[in-house]
């Protein structure tokens, strides 16, 4: 990565990115109020540490709300993959490797996605994207091996990164229970009891939640500390891997049961948690309720939510879980001496045109998926974005050890974030750099690019950059 200094005075404009709201679905029920910092602490745990269950006991959430989305659910006929549950599998949900490996996302990460869902909460509650609370140190147990470090108001971002590497569960594994449970992940008017059994831990079929496991951090905690438990504990052993079982549709025993062979661990916990599987009906309404008695939604929305928010999840044949592909818009500064510009960004690429004359549109070059909230699903390459004013450019990377670098050690450059998404393999996009101009140059165009090679000194080759999906 070059770091000369310029000579040049002048500057580039800034570019404006404007942010989508996000939809959300409005109810006309509008219960009590959560407060900031004190939901979860309205009903204190005596124990310093989070009790564990006898076998059998409280195995998560398996009580009617879980077979019913509910009025706070997202609306998501907009968001969900035509190919979410094509070819869903009820024994392979979700694979091992995506349970079970927690720095999956930062705490930084974490919070962005969810100031990502909830754009503005409604007055008088505290959305989970502001939530905070006092937190109780967990000693490591036979199931969590490391310690959960407690301090005063910290985050719901913070929680579930502090108790997924205490426990060794996945980040995204969380947020998707948060949801599929509660809503808490996109509800913009939560109730305090919705903190208090935010993971529907400790509320059997057929009686109260126990209020010994009441609190968000103990909700969260619990329930991964569970979710690892049921690897580990020879007591859970009715849904056995690689062997078919019957798994009942809904609550409702009237209803019946199917044959479900589990194909792995991580499958086998999310029926101890949640013992149902959906059938035809449930399935066929995505997201929403099916006019069908029997019809469960828990597992099934733990795989919409994943696929949609993460990429698939490993399990089934949920598809790529990819966005729609978008264009790269190229744009090219006599101005700003040879420099050229590209965003995925529609409504960046418009202002330019209609009020930059310091940029002449050149079209697009390649296609790319456009990150969301800060982040890229699982399955494809984050490129980075730089800003200089000293070279008056921009410049990206797919490179995460390059971008780590010019972050910590090249002040000639402004990170800007995640520029978008690209393929691990693909039609490759070629990256060159040009000492004389302090730029740099992508080309998905291979006459373009040999071209320079063969006849623009000005010009050195310098590898693939990324591919184009």
């Amino acid at each position: 990565m070059r770091s000369l200094p310029r000579t040049s005075t002048s500057l580039r404009a800034r570019l404006l990115v404007a942010v989508a709201a996000a939809a959300m679905l409005a109810s006309v029920f509008v219960p009590q109020a959560a407060t900031a910092d004190a939901a979860a602490d309205e009903a204190p745990i005596s124990a310093t540490d989070i009790p564990t269950p006898d076998a059998g006991d409280y195995e998560g959430s398996t009580g009617e709300d879980e077979a019913n989305p509910g009025s706070y659910a997202e609306t998501q006929e907009a968001l969900l993959q035509a190919d979410t549950l094509k070819g869903f599998d009820p024994g392979n949900l979700i694979s091992d490797q995506k349970m079970y490996t927690s720095g999956t996302m930062s705490t930084a990460q974490i919070q962005r996605f969810l100031d990502g869902k909830v754009t503005t909460c409604q007055s008088g509650y505290t959305c989970l994207k502001d939530f905070t609370q006092t937190t109780r140190t967990k000693a490591a147990n036979s199931y969590c091996s490391g310690t959960y470090q407690g301090a005063s108001r910290e985050s719901a971002a913070a929680i579930i990164s502090k108790a997924s590497k205490a426990c060794g569960v996945s980040e995204k594994v969380l947020l998707v229970m948060l949801q599929k449970e509660q809503g808490l992940v996109t509800h913009v008017w939560p109730s305090d009891w919705r903190y208090r059994i935010a993971m529907g831990y400790g509320c059997p079929d057929g009686a109260a939640c126990d209020a010994q496991y009441f609190g968000f951090q103990n909700q969260v905690y619990m329930a991964a500390k569970q979710l690892r438990r049921y690897t580990l504990d020879d007591a859970f052993n009715w849904y056995p891997v690689g062997r078919t079982s019957q798994v009942r549709w809904h609550p409702n025993a009237s209803c019946g049961s199917g044959p479900v062979t589990i194909r792995n661990n991580a499958t086998a916990a999310l029926y101890y948690y949640t013992p149902y599987q959906p059938n035809r009906a449930a399935l066929a309404a995505g997201y929403g309720a099916a006019n069908d008695a029997c019809a469960s939604y828990g597992n099934r929305n733990f795989v919409n939510y994943y696929t949609d928010w993460f990429g698939g999840s490993g399990g089934g044949s949920a598809g790529s879980g990819q966005p729609a592909a978008t264009s790269v818009h190229r744009f090219w500064s006599s101005t700003f001496d040879n420099a050229h510009f590209y965003t995925a960004n529609a409504q960046e690429a418009q202002k330019l045109r209609s009020s930059d004359r310091n940029w002449v549109y050149e079209g697009t070059d390649f296609r790319v998926w456009p990150a969301s909230n800060g982040s890229c699903r699982e399955g494809s390459v984050a490129v980075h974005r730089f800003w200089s004013s000293p070279f008056e450019s921009h410049f990206f990377t797919a490179n995460s050890a390059e971008a780590q670098h010019v972050r910590a050690s090249d002040r000639n450059w402004t990170y800007e974030g995640l520029a978008f998404c690209t393929a691990k393999s693909g039609t490759p996009v070629y990256r060159f750099w040009s000492e004389k101009f302090d730029k740099h140059f992508y080309t998905a165009n291979q006459s373009e690019a040999n071209s320079l090679r063969r006849t623009d000194p000005n010009w050195t080759f310098e590898g693939t950059a990324f591919y184009a999906p």
